[in-house]
């Protein structure tokens, strides 16, 4: 399992980190990307970031249209705050 990262900083980021997420969402489901979880982790108010977590080959379609900017493996999730 894999986590596709999209980093946001400023006063702004935990918003534009949600509005980025809500389009992630519509994208997953427009592509029918299966098996694929999102969420917002906001550490502190200047830094927040995006994640979707899935198998690689499922993810295949997000990175290559969204191009994350990091990726976490599984047994990192919980350091970063991804709880699946």
């Amino acid at each position: 399992m894999l986590a596709c990262i999209w980093d946001y900083y400023g006063i702004d980021s935990k918003g534009t980190a949600e509005h980025f997420e809500k389009h992630l969402k519509e994208f997953i489901h427009v592509k029918n990307v299966e098996n694929c979880i999102t969420g917002v982790r906001a550490d502190g108010k200047n830094q927040a970031f995006v994640w979707c977590a899935g198998e690689e080959n499922s993810l295949d379609k997000v990175i290559t249209a969204l191009k994350p900017k990091h990726f976490i493996h599984k047994e990192d999730f919980t350091e970063f705050g991804i709880l699946i």
